[in-house]
């Protein structure tokens, strides 16, 4: 099918192309379907996670397609993701500071903080382009979505405070599952003189990785105040980490299980070979 790539704005042939990288949201087990339902809809089975057949053409994939390569490796590298330390007790150089809760932190070296905070205005940018419903929660005005599609193609970041992103991690490894970005707001705690702030957020989930994107095109300088904690104000970034078990996604997962089994009029299945599930949490 020819047609305009939103990307690059050059016409030419679509392509296929993976809102959230297809090897970080692939079938736990080769071959095996993933099941997506969302809250109030049928479950139906598909054989790839979520992409758009009609957002890029093959010189804007492979723009999109050299970020995720890069960040995958990263990601893997540093023990981000799941499918990076899988094989390994317990998630490496992880500091509990709130064992009831289930809360900790850790730090990562960011080799190209410029190039992983591309990345993530990547997925940004894929989210509120596409036309799938799936993401429809991901809006953002015309004038921001044209700065993220110049950022990608030119090179040239914005300021720190445009979309700024923070990053928690799934610190012990729970049921694989996908889920589609929804829209929040965040509290954060008053600390110090730095007051309680709600945050409205865009959340992404992939591979045991969260990512808030917050809601905004400037602030008063809030962002670069946070250092490590906002991906790209330094070398290094630090990441909040909470047990699958004590997480709103594990939360989230069974309410959005339930009401599925509960259409279905059954109950979970007890094999150990579950297939991955592709949630969209919308009424």
């Amino acid at each position: 099918m020819q047609g305009v790539c939103k990307l690059t704005q050059t016409r030419g042939k679509f392509v296929k192309a993976h809102l959230i990288p297809h090897a970080l949201t692939k079938p736990e087990v080769p071959g095996e379907p993933l099941i997506q339902f969302g809250r109030g809809e049928p479950s139906v089975r598909r054989w790839s996670s979520w992409y758009d057949q009609k957002l890029v053409t093959n010189q804007g994939e492979t723009i999109l397609r050299d970020l995720d390569t890069w960040a995958i490796s990263f990601l893997r590298q540093q023990k981000l993701v799941w499918s990076g330390w899988r094989s390994l007790p317990m998630l490496p150089g992880n500091k509990v500071i709130a064992d009831q809760a289930g809360w900790g932190i850790k730090s990562a070296n960011v080799p190209d903080p410029s190039r992983f905070r591309m990345f993530l205005y990547s997925l940004l940018w894929r989210s509120a382009a596409t036309s799938l419903r799936e993401f429809r929660e991901i809006v953002i005005p015309d004038a921001d979505l044209e700065k993220l599609r110049l950022a990608l193609m030119t090179g040239e970041l914005p300021s720190i405070s445009f979309y700024p992103a923070s990053l928690i991690q799934l610190s012990t490894i729970g049921d694989i599952h996908n889920h589609s970005p929804i829209s929040q707001v965040k509290t954060t705690p008053a600390i110090g003189s730095e007051p309680e702030r709600r945050i409205p957020i865009f959340r992404f989930y992939f591979d045991g990785l969260i990512i808030h994107f917050h809601r905004q095109s400037k602030d008063d300088g809030h962002a670069e105040s946070l250092g490590p904690l906002i991906v790209g104000n330094e070398a290094r970034v630090t990441i909040t980490t909470v047990t699958y078990e004590k997480s709103f996604q594990r939360e989230n997962l069974m309410v959005s299980a339930i009401d599925h089994l509960e259409r279905l009029g059954r109950t979970a299945s007890t094999s150990n070979r579950k297939p991955r599930l592709d949630i969209h949490d919308h009424d």
